[in-house]
């Protein structure tokens, strides 16, 4: 019998920069763009005072490795342990990295961070990057497809950390230069020791920024576990005991059928979608209505009788007119609606927590409700990745009824960002931060990364 996980090792193990057409190559860097910039927004935002704690508390760097640097206004030396985990919850702060909506996870938050520690303890150039960049995304989207929607919709399980362990094995193995058999292995011990729960969701607590940490760590750890020799099981994913029976849904969906299909000729990281809301993505559709209501009727929060947002289950969850912090605020339809009829954005922390204890915005919570619809619902179940579609209606105070469908958000593969709007939105990531003074040169290293033997730069003003 030939285990997936072998065809999965081989082609991670086999793929060169020379066998990448140029779309995934310029994809591959626009991942590594967004997720810097999520980075340094994070690093200065209001929870990096618990980051840089955690940080100063945490490991050494490891023996034979070269120090890591942690992004910072000094050069600060570590382990990559530390440097990876504060990394990848810097990247998840502003609640705008990238993800896959086949797999509904996001795997730049933590594959990102690990990609630039692994460049920098291996000393490994820009091709080596985008090269094995590109094979983590085919690992993480493929699992994903496999289990969901269903492992994250009736189960609480997050690819984030659940593929993202396995995507974070190869990820590292690659970077380290190991061969297929170690690959093979590291990705097994992975998948072993995977998960990631979504319960931090119903009360905004801090497990959503630790999720892509923890499984780029236990991916670092299998790889090295693998290169001292250790085994993972060749039935990993697909065993009695593996992967896919731990992660199917409650209802029994999994399609293990297509994982190694076109591997090496389609590559899911073209697919990748780029975040314009700083909220649960899930809401992403909606508000891309709210915001066209707000343009074209320059719409204010006095002309709103009422806000209706008619969707699935699925989006129906996340109606929260009373959230508790402003985590949870980001995941509530009705606070995130308010926040973009008022400002027509939604797009920072500094938003949400200006807006979190606004009288005006509560007054205008009010006045929007939620409402599952059977025409939506019926939608979704003949487009199930479409998870994010809603139908918004709005009635003036005037008497007039708008409305606007909705059934994918801008920035996903039908609708993607270019370079101009990546290169905005990573400009007002890192506005008031000290990387801003040269983020054209940050942009354009990132941009030309194929040319570059070495990112330390990216970490020192």
């Amino acid at each position: 019998m030939s285990y997936l996980i072998y065809g999965l090792a081989d082609y991670v193990a086999g793929l060169r920069y020379e066998d990448l057409p140029e779309e995934a190559v310029e994809r591959a860097k626009q991942v590594i763009l967004d997720s810097y910039g999520n980075m340094v927004f994070g690093r200065y935002c209001e929870a990096s005072e618990r980051i840089m704690k955690y940080a100063q508390i945490a490991d050494a760097p490891v023996k034979g490795e070269a120090p890591a640097s942690l992004l910072g206004t000094e050069p600060v030396f570590t382990g990559s342990d530390t440097a990876v985990f504060t990394h990848t919850m810097m990247a998840r702060c502003a609640d705008l990295d990238d993800g896959y909506r086949h797999a509904m996870g996001h795997p730049g938050s933590g594959l990102v961070p690990l990609l630039l520690t692994m460049a920098q303890i291996y000393g490994r150039n820009g091709r080596d990057m985008i090269t094995a960049i590109t094979a983590a995304y085919d690992v993480y989207a493929r699992l994903g497809e496999a289990i969901n929607p269903f492992m994250y919709r009736e189960r609480g399980f997050d690819a984030t950390g659940v593929c993202g362990a396995v995507a974070a094995a190869a990820l590292a193995a690659k970077m380290r230069g190991a061969d297929a058999g170690q690959i093979k292995d590291a990705m097994g011990l992975a998948s072993l020791f995977t998960g990631g729960l979504i319960e931090y969701q119903n009360d905004g607590t801090s497990g959503k920024i630790m999720c892509g940490g923890w499984g780029a760590l236990t991916g670092m750890r299998a790889s090295r576990l693998a290169a001292c020799g250790f085994t993972g099981p060749e039935a990993a994913l697909e065993g009695r005991y593996g992967f896919f029976q731990a992660f199917t849904g409650t209802s029994g969906h999994c399609d293990m059928s297509h994982v190694l299909d076109d591997l090496g000729k389609e590559f899911k990281i073209t697919s990748i979608y780029f975040k314009r809301h700083a909220c649960q993505r899930g809401l992403h559709a909606t508000l891309d209505a709210v915001m066209d209501l707000k343009e074209s009727l320059n719409l204010t929060p006095e002309m709103v009788r009422s806000l209706d947002i008619r969707t699935s289950s699925f989006v129906f969850r996340l109606s929260n007119p009373e959230p508790k912090t402003p985590v949870g605020a980001q995941a509530s339809a009705q606070f995130t609606s308010a926040v973009t009829i008022k400002y027509g954005r939604m797009d920072s922390e500094e938003l949400v927590l200006k807006s979190f204890d606004d009288p005006e915005i509560r007054e205008l919570v009010g006045k929007i409700t939620v409402t599952k619809d059977e025409s939506v619902q019926q939608y979704l179940a003949e487009n199930p990745t479409h998870f994010c579609a809603a139908r918004v209606v709005l009635e003036t105070t005037e008497g007039q009824v708008h409305e606007r469908w909705a059934p994918v958000p801008l920035g996903d593969v039908e609708t993607p960002f270019g370079w101009d709007m990546l290169r905005t939105k990573y400009m007002h990531l890192i506005a008031g931060t000290p990387c801003e003074q040269t983020a054209d040169r940050r942009f354009e290293l990132i941009r030309g990364l194929e040319k570059e033997t070495s990112i330390d730069s990216l970490f020192t003003l």
